[in-house]
């Protein structure tokens, strides 16, 4: 049996670039959530902080991860980041389910 994965990414953007950052965060959730592996894909904010944003990812294996980050659309937004990065941190944990 092979497990899911889990990711869950907190990404801060920097001061002033949050309605940036959430423009492209926001154009990642619909074409990943039609991956082929993509279980669950969802984009999250801090009611108390507007800069700060947080993913719950969950794939069917790591093939399906890999689909992900090859996909264009990713690619295009490592792009982006790398033109004028908006994120001042950002902090990505990968969870495996137990039970």
């Amino acid at each position: 049996m092979v497990d899911t994965i889990v990711l869950n990414v907190h990404i801060e953007a920097r001061d002033g670039r949050q309605e940036d950052l959430a423009r492209e965060l926001r154009a990642l959730v619909a074409p990943t959530r039609l991956e082929v592996g993509c279980l669950a894909y969802e984009l999250h904010r801090d009611p108390e902080d507007e800069r700060k944003f947080m993913f719950y990812e969950q794939f069917a294996d790591q093939a399906a991860l890999d689909t992900h980050i090859a996909a264009p659309y990713f690619r295009r937004f490592l792009s982006y980041r790398e033109q004028d990065d908006p994120v001042l941190g950002q902090t990505v944990t990968r969870w495996n389910k137990l039970a």
